[in-house]
């Protein structure tokens, strides 16, 4: 059976790139429609060229697995369906491929993180947030596991947050990151109009060390990228200006471990291909740079 890029699946043991699907929309509080997101990513990604013209990385020359799709039971509450996402992710890692989480809804980057550095502690870890939103309410809408408390709960299992393209965020939130030490947020309009912003950014990229995990909410990019999203919010990443921040994050270098990824929110839209395309291509941007030549 071929599965993403149109290439054969390869069985988790054998994949270079492990790609996780998780079609949930538990605690959406705005649009709808990131359960679908996973099957339309892959199915774009179908469309996508196997050779990346930035790298030279022939992308058919690695193994993908697209495993099975992480399905909530009806019914079933948010808590329960990120313990079955952690179960998931930790069975993934259990092979020597690199792991993508691919949303769904931005709640799965909890679990889909402790699974990644295989500890409910996260003291030492360094969150990379590509996101238009902090995510860091205590609670909303009744609950601590929404997809707007996901940056929240990460904190307070002891990570660091690098948070880029953040542009939309509650006082509450506000106040809480800029109390936190733990806390370091490049906001979208300083990255676009600041350029001692930019070079600070890439400068922190490039000298990041220790354990790292990558979280892209696609709603980082300029609304035009990825219009299909739950809350698309205007004035954000260009990109060509992402995949400078992702390719200085991924280089590898002495000292730095990526331990996961993951892409989520995106929701497909009738009559345009767009949002799963841009998804896809983000995918394979991370391949490219964790394997270029």
């Amino acid at each position: 059976m071929n599965a993403f890029l149109d290439l054969p699946n390869a069985s988790p043991g054998e994949a270079d790139v492990i790609l996780l699907p998780l079609p949930f929309e538990g605690t959406v509080s705005y649009g709808r429609g990131t359960a679908r997101g996973p099957a339309a990513i892959l199915d774009a990604s179908r469309q996508v060229e196997t050779f990346d013209e930035e790298t030279g990385c022939e992308l058919d020359k690695l193994t993908y697995c697209w495993a099975d799709e992480v399905h909530p039971v009806e019914g079933q509450g948010a808590d329960l369906y990120l313990e079955k996402v952690l179960q998931a992710a930790v069975a993934a890692h259990g092979h020597r491929g690199f792991v993508v989480g691919v949303g769904g809804e931005h709640s799965v980057t909890a679990p889909l993180a402790r699974a990644a550095h295989g500890d409910d502690d996260l003291s030492g870890v360094t969150v990379v947030q590509f996101d238009a939103h902090a995510d860091l309410r205590e609670s909303y809408e009744g609950s601590e596991s929404s997809h707007a408390c996901v940056m929240r709960r990460l904190l307070d299992r002891g990570a660091s947050i690098l948070a880029i393209g953040i542009r939309s965020l509650s006082k509450e939130e506000f106040d809480h990151g800029q109390g936190h030490d733990a806390w370091e947020p490049y906001f979208a309009q300083e990255l676009c109009e600041q350029e001692t912003s930019e070079a600070r950014l890439l400068e922190r990229l490039h000298n990041i060390r220790g354990k790292v995990y990558l979280t892209i909410d696609v709603d980082c990019l300029e609304a035009f990228l990825s219009p299909g999203t739950g809350t698309p919010e205007p004035g954000g990443l260009r990109w060509w200006q992402t995949l400078g921040y992702l390719r200085t994050l991924l280089l590898p270098s002495p000292g730095k471990v990526i331990l996961g990824a993951d892409i989520t929110e995106t929701a497909p839209m009738d009559g345009s291909r767009v949002n799963e395309f841009t998804a896809a291509r983000l995918i394979c941007k991370l391949a490219a740079y964790r394997h270029q030549p």
